[in-house]
This record gives C-alpha cells, structure tokens and sequence, in this order.
C-alpha cells in the first residue's frame, strides 16, 4: 500500500541520494545572508513546535460543523501555506452588514413599527415601509449573507467568486512526492524541487523597537533564486530560537514517509490516510481520537506538559550528512 501511495521521489531519512555540495555565493548573496543561521538535516524525532497553527479542540469541532466540505490546509498529502486576500476583507463587511440586518435590525424595525402604526391608529403606512424595507434592506442581506454562509460551509462555490475570495497558495509541501514549490501571485509555480534540495534558514532583522524578529524559510540550493518557502508563517510570531528548531524538526518528520505524522491536532483526523501513520498507530494502540476527545483545558495541560518535557530534549534528531558520498 505504502509503495503505491508514495512516490519515488518521496523522502527519506534514511535513504537521502547524495547532494551536490553548495554552490559559491556571490558577494551580493553574501551581504544578503548576513544575520542568517543554516538550521542542520537531522533524523526527525517525533518532537513538535506547540505554537503551530494554536487551535483548541471546541475550535476544531465548531470548523469541522461549519465547514464540512473544507479541506485543511494541513492533510496526509500536502501541506499548504496561504496568504489572504483583500477581497475577503471586504466581502466579511458586507456579510457581517447582512447578518445584523437580519438578526437585530429587522427584529427591531417590525417592533418599531408596530409600536408607531399603533400610536397613530392606523395613520401610517406600513405596508409601504415594509415593502421598501423588504426590498431594498432586507432581500439583499439575505441573499449577501446567506450566500457567505453556504460558500463558508463549502456548499456553493462559483468558480469566479472562489477565484476572487479564496486565499491564495503560497507554497506547498508534498509528502507523498517529496516535492515543495513556491508559487506566484494567480497561482502560477515559481519553482518545484525536491525537498532534499533545500536548506532551512533562520534570519533574524531588528525591528523598530529594537527587538530581534526571527523568520525560517527553505531556500533552495542550487537555482540561486532570491526567492525562499516562508516556514515561518506557520507558527505564531516573536518565538524562540528553540521553537524554530522544532519547527524545522516538525517538518522534517511530515516531509519523511518513514516517520509517522507529527502528532498535533490539526493532523490527527489525516492519520489513518497515511500508510505509515496507520501501521504506527496500530502498532502503538494510539487513541485515533486522542485530541479532538480532549476538552480545552485537558488540551491546554496536555500542551504544557508537552513544552516541559521538551524543553530537557533536543529540539532535533541526530544529525545527517546528506553531502556525504555513497560508499
């Protein structure tokens, strides 16, 4: 099953092809990387980065109710990384107009309205308000928020309102290839390569208080493009350095299709997709509903305890040569 799931390409730790060493840099590319720290390739231990993607498990009930139809950008096969778009900004106004329309501002105006048809003993003309109420205010909040309602739950998604309103990808990590590719604006790839083919950094700039904000991003080695995957995004910001390595680590074990998934919430209902994962849980007599069981404060404890235990650990595995020669 495994053989037909993953492909020839797909990575593994244990059966890295030996890498071309890295090209010289160009002097500008030297001044660019000044402040940057090249994270190692190491063996992935089953350590994870806790500030990836912080839901708690009501949050992930209440998203899985709401959108049954949505994928998460996290699955057993890719990994997505999304950047917003300002369309959806706007489009949240409205629907937000809509839904106090229909929630408060029409419950209101019929109460009203009553009250003032039955002060004047009939003297106004209520069937004209409410025609130019229904009509103008009320129908088009209907038809704005009860589409943002059906397109939120996956049900409707015109192909031209999803090209305007969806986020846009920003790269991709596919396990089941071993592939990463880094797209342009319109979805257009920028550049596919195989994952082994990059290096982790970790760039540091000072920001205007004059504090030290950290940003990890794959670059790849040997196209000499400006352009890098931003890893960072996905945890929230201002971490420790120790928490960028675990990131690094977390991926490292996602990207590895001899390691099972990393065990987060956000990846556990993706867990029996994965052959791996399966015989591994099947082997350890995991709970497949470990997580999404839990209520939010066992979540929060089981979380804490996580960092105290990790915080004596290595952020990493053994470190991996995948320069050395094939003997």
């Amino acid at each position: 099953m495994s053989e037909t799931v993953y492909q020839q390409h797909a990575y593994r730790s244990n059966q890295i092809p030996p890498q071309k060493p890295r090209p010289e840099k160009t002097l500008a590319q030297r001044l660019l990387s000044a402040g940057q720290r090249m994270l190692p390739w190491s063996r992935p231990t089953q350590t994870v980065s806790t500030r990836t993607a912080q839901v708690s498990p009501s949050q992930w009930q209440k998203m899985k109710a709401t959108a049954k139809n949505q994928e998460c950008f996290w699955n057993e096969q890719t990994l997505e990384g999304l950047t917003g778009n300002i369309w959806v900004r706007v489009y949240l106004v409205f629907s937000g107009l809509g839904k106090v329309v229909i929630l408060f501002l029409t419950p209101l105006s019929v109460i009203v309205t009553s009250l003032l048809y039955l002060i004047s003993f009939g003297d106004l003309h209520v069937k004209e308000f409410l025609f130019i109420y229904m009509t103008y205010i009320f129908l088009p909040a209907v038809i704005i928020w009860g589409q943002f309602e059906l397109y939120n739950r996956g049900y409707w998604k015109p192909k031209l309102l999803r090209k305007l309103l969806d986020a846009q990808k920003k790269f991709e990590l596919n396990r089941r290839t071993g592939m990463v590719t880094l797209y342009k604006r319109g979805g257009k790839v920028r550049y596919s390569y195989p994952f082994v083919e990059f290096d982790c950094i970790l760039a540091t700039t000072p920001s205007q208080q004059g504090l030290v904000n950290y940003s990890l991003l794959l670059a790849h080695r040997y196209s000499g493009s400006m352009h890098g995957v931003p890893l960072g995004v996905l945890v929230t910001p201002h971490e420790t350095v120790a928490e960028y390595y675990r990131l690094w680590n977390m991926i490292q074990c996602y990207m590895d299709v001899t390691q099972p998934l990393p065990d987060i919430l956000l990846l556990e209902e993706a867990r029996p997709k994965d052959p791996t994962t399966a015989a591994y849980d099947q082997q350890t007599g995991r709970n497949p509903r470990y997580w999404r069981d839990m209520s939010d404060d066992a979540y929060a404890e089981a979380i804490t305890q996580i960092e105290a235990k990790q915080s004596k650990m290595s952020e990493t595995g053994p470190e991996i040569d995948i320069f050395a020669k094939a003997s």
